[in-house]
């Protein structure tokens, strides 16, 4: 059996080191040298997340 995963599914910025099995430095490191996508969505002023397939079209596997 397979999982479809939402590609609108909205991944926030703190719950994607989980899923890439990293810290949250080396994210915000990743997004710093534009080895990650722009933000798609502001959640709120502290709270920035991307869609799953803007992910995924950036090559992050997700």
């Amino acid at each position: 059996m397979t999982t479809e995963q939402d590609p609108n599914e909205i991944i926030k910025r703190g719950d994607l080191p989980k899923m890439l099995h990293v810290c949250s430095d080396t994210v915000r490191k990743m997004y710093n040298a534009k080895k990650l996508p722009p933000y798609d969505v502001a959640l709120s002023r502290k709270t920035s997340g991307w869609k799953r397939s803007t992910l995924v079209a950036h090559g992050v596997k997700v």
